[in-house]
């Protein structure tokens, strides 16, 4: 058995909304006839809008080729009808080969059209893609410093020397050294004392760092003043013999026993 219970009336829709559905109904019927249906079956582009929407899509050249197919197919069947017959109340046509000819030529160019469309449509995509492309940031890459030249370490030296000293005997030791070079030293009397005088010379110039009277030993760092030969000048003021024992290490360029 069928449910034959009438619906509430809260359940039906109310006349305001009926209208609405109604406008909105022949609103879209509307617009489907000027986008849609006019180009594609008729030809004709009703919307304005510089070549038209029907023609972007593709659907007014369509309606073009079947309006011109239905009126070649009818001028082709008005000039090929076999004229009423005697006998016959109804007219009697045959399809001629051009037409036919002309249906398959216009299919072609249906076909064609359809195939630029999609052309169109991919050459499209591709633009974008390559503009999207165009647009993204470069990378940046950072600038990697060039290696800067290393400067040679300077050589060091080493020397050592035992001198013997009789009473009032003297001995200098020179460092031939460049400006501002420096060079470690030590040295010692073994058991005895000297009289010494640390000094430069060279150019024409002359410096006496320290001097020193009966002295056992020495040690400590010596800084050229200037281009030359620094070093020491010792004599034996005892009245024995004394052993001397130096001990140089640093940037000089040669070690010299002078007298």
């Amino acid at each position: 058995m069928h449910n034959t219970t009438p619906p509430k009336r809260t359940e039906l829709p109310s006349s305001a909304q009926l209208k609405r559905s109604t406008i909105i109904a022949a609103l879209s019927a509307l617009a489907l006839l000027v986008v849609v249906i006019l180009p594609s079956e008729y030809g004709v582009d009703v919307t304005g809008m510089g070549r038209g929407m029907g023609r972007v899509l593709g659907l007014t050249e369509m309606g073009e080729i079947k309006t011109q197919l239905a009126e070649e197919s009818a001028a082709d069947a008005a000039a090929t009808a076999t004229p009423a017959s005697t006998t016959s109340t109804e007219p009697v046509a045959t399809t001629s080969p051009e037409l036919t000819n002309r249906v398959d030529e216009i299919e072609r160019k249906l076909a064609e059209v359809m195939l630029k469309q999609q052309l169109r449509e991919r050459v499209t995509a591709t633009s974008r893609q390559v503009e999207a492309k165009a647009v993204a940031p470069a990378k940046t890459v950072a600038a990697v410093p060039a290696p800067q030249p290393v400067a040679p370490t300077p050589a060091i030296k080493n020397d050592q020397t035992t001198i013997q000293l009789d009473p009032g005997q003297g001995v200098e030791v020179k460092l031939v050294m460049k400006a501002g070079k420096s060079a470690a030293f030590r040295w010692t009397a073994n058991g005895g004392t000297l009289n010494f005088d640390t000094h430069g010379d060279g150019g024409g110039r002359s410096i006496s760092y320290v001097k020193g009277r009966g002295v056992p030993q020495d040690e400590g760092q010596i800084t050229a003043a200037f281009d030359g030969n620094h070093g020491w000048f010792w004599r034996n003021r005892t009245n024995s013999p004394v052993t001397l024992s130096l001990q140089t290490r640093g940037e000089y360029e040669s070690f010299k026993r002078v007298k």
